[in-house]
C-alpha cells in the first residue's frame, strides 16, 4: 500500500471498508477526520486509512483497533488507520478515530517523538502507562464529541487536556521513581485516579 506524501491531507478506504459501508457512513467519517485536524490545527500532511481487520490490521498488530505512524525519514506525513467492523457503532469509529487523531496532534505540536514524550523515554512503560496513551484514552471521547457537538475546541480546553496529561504524568513519574515499574503499576492506577484517569485502569 502506498503511504507516500502529497502536501494533501486525504482519506482513503481501503481492504473492504469501501464495500463494507454504507455511503452515509463514509461521508461521516470523512467529515470527522477533517474536523479533528482542524480542531487540533495539525499544519501536517495526516493520511487516514479506514480498513477491514485485513492487510493494514496485520502492520498495527493483532489485537489493534487503530494505530498512528508519525511523519518518518521517507516520507513526510501521518498514517491513520481506523479498522471497522459494518456492525459496530459510527459513533465507536469515530472515537477510535479521535483517539489516533489525538497521537497526530501531539506529535504534530512536539511532545511526542518515537517512544520519547518530552524529551524522556517511556520506552519500558506498559502501554497504559505511556503518557501519550494516558491522554489519548483520557480525552478521546470529548475530542469526538468535538465533532458530534459540531464545534471547535477553544485554546483553554487544548490547554487543560495538555495541563491533565502533564499531572498525570508528573505523578506516574514520582510514583515509579527508580523502583522497578512492573511492582508499581497498581500505586500508579491509584494516582492516575486522583487526575481522573482511573478508568485506564479499570478502576
Amino acid at each position: 500500500m502506498d503511504f507516500s506524501d502529497n502536501n494533501v491531507s486525504e482519506i482513503f478506504f481501503v481492504d473492504g471498508a469501501e464495500t463494507a459501508l454504507n455511503r452515509d457512513q463514509k461521508e461521516t467519517l470523512s467529515s470527522a477526520a477533517a474536523h479533528f485536524i482542524e480542531c487540533f490545527d495539525i499544519d501536517d500532511e495526516v493520511d487516514v486509512y479506514i480498513s477491514k481487520k485485513s492487510v493494514l490490521h496485520k502492520v498495527g498488530g493483532a489485537n489493534a483497533l487503530a494505530w498512528h505512524a508519525p511523519p518518518q525519514y521517507n516520507r513526510d506525513n501521518h498514517i491513520v488507520c481506523v479498522f471497522v467492523d459494518p456492525e459496530e457503532s459510527l459513533k465507536s469509529m469515530i472515537i477510535s478515530l479521535a483517539h489516533e487523531m489525538i497521537h497526530a496532534w501531539q506529535v504534530n505540536r512536539g511532545d511526542m517523538q518515537g517512544t520519547n514524550w518530552k524529551n524522556q523515554d517511556y520506552s519500558q512503560f506498559p502501554y497504559q502507562l505511556q503518557p501519550w496513551e494516558i491522554e489519548a484514552h483520557a480525552f478521546m471521547k470529548q475530542v469526538a464529541g468535538y465533532y458530534f457537538e459540531d464545534r471547535l475546541p477553544n485554546t483553554s480546553e487544548l490547554s487543560a487536556m495538555t495541563a491533565k496529561t502533564d499531572i498525570a504524568v508528573k505523578e506516574l513519574n514520582t510514583e515509579v521513581g527508580s523502583q522497578q515499574l512492573k511492582n508499581k503499576v497498581i500505586k500508579v492506577a491509584k494516582v492516575a485516579g486522583l487526575v481522573g484517569l482511573g478508568a485506564l485502569f479499570g478502576m
